[in-house]
Parts: C-alpha cells; structure tokens; sequence
C-alpha cells in the first residue's frame, strides 16, 4: 500500500510501521506523481481535496484529515468515487480549550476587582472545542452558557438559540464550523451589525474558522474605537491576512490553537487507527505509546490559590505571547503564515496542561482542577 502524507501530522512512520510505503508531501498540494500512485491521502486543513485533487489520484481509496473540521474535503466527491474517508474530532479539542483558558486568564488579570460569577460567557459553538473552552472557564467561577442553534432545534438542553445573549456577554469565544448553507450559516455570523453593537468591556475570541467574523468589517468597527479586546488565533482568507487588523489585536496567532503536541499527535493516532480499520489490518498504537514523557514536578492546589498565580503558571507553561510576538514578526505573508503553522515549536513542543500532578486536598479542589485540564489527585485522609 502506498500512503501519501503530510509531512506536519506527526507519529505516522511509527503509528503505520508495516502497513505500506510512507511518501510525505511540504506544500499545500501534494506532487502529481505522488497522488497517481497512491492509495490512501492523509492530510490537514491546509490541502483542499476536491474534484481537481481527486481527478490526479485514481487509485485513491482511503482519504483521512488530522483535524476535526471538513470543510477543506469533498466529502460527496469522495462518497461518489467509493473513497473512504475519516477524521480526528475531538483530538485537538483540549488544546483549544487550553489556549482559551489562557487568553481568558489574562484578561481578567487586567480585571483585579472582577467578580467571577458576574462575567458572562458566550460559548457560540457546544462541539468538543467549545465544551472543552467552557468547561475550564466555568471552572474559574464564570457564568458560562452555549449559543448553538442547531443543537437547541434537536432538542438539546444545555444549549440557546438567543443571539443577542452572545452579543451583550462580557466575553464571546467561537468554537463553529465553516458553514455557507443552510438554516444556520456561520459564514461571516459576526458582521457588521453584530460587531457595532460590542464594546470596550467585551473579549471576543476566535479559535475556529476565520471567516466567521468579517475581518473586513471588524476592521471598520475597530478604526471607530472604544473596540472589544480581540483574541484572533484563526484569519479570513489565510494564509492571507489581513495585516491592517492585526495592530487592534491583542493576541493574535496563526492558526495553532489546536497545536500542542497531545492535539497533533492524538489526531495522527485516530487517522492512523481509521486507516488500518479500513484496509483490514490490525489495531494500531494509542496516543500514550507515542508522546514522550514530561517532567513537570507535582504542585499542591494552595499554590494555585488565586487567578493571579494561575495566570502565572499558565504563562510558564504556555505563554501566548510568544506565539503573538513570531505572528508579528513573521507571519503577515502567506509564506511566513504557512511556515509558522508547519515548524510551531518543534525544539519545544506545548504540551498540555493534563501533564501536571495537582495534589488537592477536598473535593471541591478536586473537581475545579479536574475541570481545569489537570491530573488531580486528591489526598487520602
């Protein structure tokens, strides 16, 4: 079996040893002569498989995406053909969840007289990221609540459908797919009515698709002042972006929330995993036989006592701002972009946040840190 890969989606020659020829591809598309021979596609959001691509691969039989959205795969095209087809949901979504909780922890750290159970979230979005973001922020004493339509039209309790609750909540995270048709589009869902009505005392986060606010009209809106402050980890049209949005940014990032190491590699073990499945060959590795160790000493939960010393943990082990900083400098060409995305922290990979020992000392300890990302552990009396 020839499998073409690529080269970003980590773990692959160990996950598929035996299972065939392992070609990797650098750019956005893979060679012409790559795909005429191959078997199975494994890729990431930044190749379209289409009617274009899937004309060039005849023998294709397997198409696999290490990411949780499809928006970049001809799903129908690939039906038609008999092609099979899986991808990684959920396998980023602590991360995500993760670079949410830091963002938000620094906000509030400019907050210091804030009361946690008066700042109203807005999770637009009840998928695994977004779930994964609200959990950890309702484990900060946030009054976290979900905006997802669709969900609340099948019934789903946990979920609302009142749009103007999402635009008067002091902070806005969006966790959607990319969607043009249908009752509940998320194409451009924050245009320009929507952002006139926010104001300075709003954060408003993407870590979804970019086109799902209008960068154009968010622009226009943040030229005017009095702007809510702007988390922006994902860009309309990228890797292009819009460079005059940027200094309004107050964390700006390209594309790599999703980016520790446990999102990537947990996404390489599920592909790797549907792919065996699909060609009948037995059960591959689980993502703890292919992360490395980390040594991060056991911390007791009185030393994360307060938002303060969180927000100071946090920043150790995952700074955002280094990610903003490599942005500015680097990442306003499409080059620059691509090349962020593809060589994120490979001296030093991020890890997450489940890779720390928590000693509590009572349930409620136990639980908030649990929801927080961390292994806790609670004494024993």
């Amino acid at each position: 079996m020839k499998i073409v890969a690529d080269q970003n989606i980590p773990a692959l020659s160990d996950l598929l040893s035996g299972a065939g020829t392992l070609s990797y591809f650098s750019e956005r598309i893979p060679p012409q002569k790559l795909l005429a021979e191959a078997d199975a596609l494994l890729v990431r959001s930044v190749t379209q498989v289409d009617e274009s691509l899937l004309e060039q691969a005849p023998k294709l039989k397997f198409v696999a995406s290490a990411t949780i959205g499809t928006e970049h795969i001809n799903i129908q095209a690939l039906k038609e053909r008999g092609i099979g087809f899986a991808h990684a949901p959920g396998a980023n979504a602590q991360s995500v969840g993760e670079y949410v909780l830091c963002a938000v922890l620094n906000w509030l750290s400019g907050k210091p007289q804030y009361v946690a159970d008066e700042i109203d979230v807005a999770i637009v979005g009840a998928g695994h990221t977004g779930k994964a973001a609200g959990k950890r922020l309702e484990a900060l004493g946030l009054n976290v609540h979900y905006y997802d339509p669709p969900l609340c039209k099948k019934g789903v309790k946990f979920v609302h459908d009142h749009w103007q609750r999402v635009l008067t909540a002091d902070i806005i995270s969006c966790h959607v797919p990319l969607t043009r048709d249908g009752e509940f589009p998320t194409r451009h869902l924050f245009e320009n009515t929507a952002l006139q009505s926010l104001h300075s005392q709003q954060l408003l986060i993407n870590a979804s698709r970019g086109a799902v606010i209008d960068n154009t009209a968010l622009l226009e809106r943040v030229e005017q002042g009095g702007r809510p402050s702007l988390v922006l980890d994902v860009w309309e049209n990228e890797p292009e972006v819009l460079s005059g949005l940027v200094p309004y940014v107050d964390i700006a990032t390209p594309h790599i929330a999703g980016h520790s190491l446990e999102g990537k590699v947990g996404g390489a073990v599920m592909i790797a995993n549907a792919l065996l499945e699909h060609f009948g060959k037995s059960a591959g590795k689980t993502l703890p036989d292919v992360l490395p160790a980390v040594a991060w000493s056991h911390c007791d939960a009185r030393e994360l006592h307060s938002l303060d010393v969180l927000n100071k943990w946090a920043k150790e082990h995952y700074d955002l701002f280094q990610d903003d900083e490599l942005f500015r400098q680097q990442g306003l060409t499409t080059e620059g972009f691509d090349s962020l995305r593809r060589n994120y922290r490979k001296e030093s990979p991020r890890r997450e946040f489940i890779n720390q020992v928590v000693t509590c000392h009572n349930s409620e300890q136990y639980i908030q840190f649990l929801q927080l990302g961390f292994s806790a552990r609670l004494l024993s009396k």
